[in-house]
């Protein structure tokens, strides 16, 4: 993606895909389920992810691109099930709240 352009995804793709997962499991805009456009809202990468691993890997010094790899490597890899919990509760969350809207817009519900 560059310049704010929206992904592309070839025919090959699209038939690979649902060849191995089926139409109706494939979260995606031109399959019968569409995933909502530009929406960080309800993936925990954005909403979550991202900000603790700037908060936990960037806590010291860095020297050089090896050892930031390593520390964000080792930071992903210690991340404990209590910690994901309430991601995952939160994400859940927000999926019923689309729901209820009927996938429209819901950062005005979000308190962020």
């Amino acid at each position: 993606m560059q310049d704010g352009g929206l992904p592309h995804i070839s025919n090959p793709v699209k038939r690979l895909l649902s060849a191995h997962f089926g139409n109706d499991r494939i979260i995606r805009n031109h399959f019968p389920i569409n995933w909502p456009p530009r929406s960080p809202d309800l993936n925990p990468c954005d909403f979550w992810l991202w900000g603790y691993l700037k908060h936990v890997v960037f806590s010291g010094m860095i020297s050089n691109l090896a050892k930031l790899k390593t520390r964000i490597a080792q930071h992903i890899h210690n991340i404990s099930i209590d910690t994901l919990r309430p991601v995952v509760e939160d994400a859940i969350s927000r999926f019923e709240l689309l729901a209820e809207n009927g996938g429209q817009h819901i950062e005005h519900f979000l308190s962020l």
